[in-house]
């Protein structure tokens, strides 16, 4: 592929009539995150003010999702019983989740394996910006549900040549990114923060998408790309879903200390992702 296709699929994907629409509910939990003066009556009303996210989302509460023995009978009481972390991380992931669905229908098990895998990483994101210093769980938590989502586009646009690439990465014992860039002339980052920007995404959230198999090769580092970055890796080492990448980072103290992550949070991160799986495949399910 050379510039001019480059250039034209990107303007094939920046325009609106060719994405799946963000529902709002994501960007207004993330605008509510970042003001320091909102509570959970703000998140309260930013998933109220959406009626199919709160059906869902209280559907969700109400089943073995959560398994709780009683009745939970409003988005007030959810975020009292799960929390307003859990509740905002519910929203996002519905709202998510419904792009997933409108654009990888046409392969089922490719969508169900990078859902889990873009769950995984979103869990663990959030651990690990929970220890770190001046990044929101929130915004790291999105930057992981999103970070793997230009996949969906180029599996979307190139069809069985795209999930080629997928076992020549791992025949060849090299990155997902680098096979893409070689074959495609684009990879699944760089088309990913093509569709960020039109969702008009957080900046924090985009660089993090765009950059986060970058993130340890970065001359400065940028936390918030290496908490995406640590988290990614992560979850193919617990083998928790599939993104694709045949070869993926070994994270080791050295890339711990970048993130200023420990040891005890990089093993709470996993832990938290081994405990939620399967509940990563039911929210996909509710958001259908």
């Amino acid at each position: 592929m050379n510039m001019t296709d480059i250039d034209e699929l990107r303007r094939k994907f920046e325009e609106v009539e060719n994405l799946p629409s963000l529902p709002t509910v994501v960007q207004e939990i993330l605008d509510v995150t970042n003001d320091p003066r909102s509570g959970a009556r703000d998140i309260q009303a930013v998933v109220e003010n959406d009626q199919t996210c709160s059906v869902k989302l209280l559907k969700l509460a109400n089943s073995a999702y959560y398994g709780f023995s009683r009745q939970v009978s409003s988005i007030k009481e959810a975020i009292v019983i799960i929390g307003m972390e859990g509740v905002k991380n519910v929203a996002m992931s519905l709202g998510v989740a419904e792009c997933f669905l409108e654009l990888g229908k046409a392969n089922q098990h490719f969508l169900n394996n990078l859902w889990v895998h873009s769950m995984a990483t979103a869990t663990a994101a959030g651990v690990l910006a929970k220890k770190a210093q001046g990044v929101s769980p929130s915004y790291a938590y999105c930057s992981g549900l999103v970070h793997d989502f230009g996949k969906l586009i180029l599996a979307g646009e190139f069809g069985q040549e795209y999930f080629e690439l997928f076992e020549k990465a791992k025949e060849e014992k090299k990155g997902l990114v680098q096979i893409e860039r070689s074959v495609l002339g684009v990879s699944h980052p760089q088309v990913a923060g093509w569709v960020a920007r039109s969702w008009e995404l957080p900046d924090l959230v985009i660089e993090s998408v765009e950059l986060h198999h970058e993130a340890f090769n970065l001359e400065a580092p940028l936390q918030h790309v290496t908490l995406t970055g640590i988290a990614d890796a992560l979850t193919y080492e617990a083998k928790i879903g599939d993104g694709g990448n045949g070869h993926p980072r070994r994270i080791d103290a050295q890339d711990l200390a970048r993130g200023n992550i420990d040891q005890k949070t990089k093993d709470q991160a996993v832990a938290d992702m081994v405990k939620n799986q399967d509940r990563f495949s039911a929210l996909l399910n509710a958001a259908g």
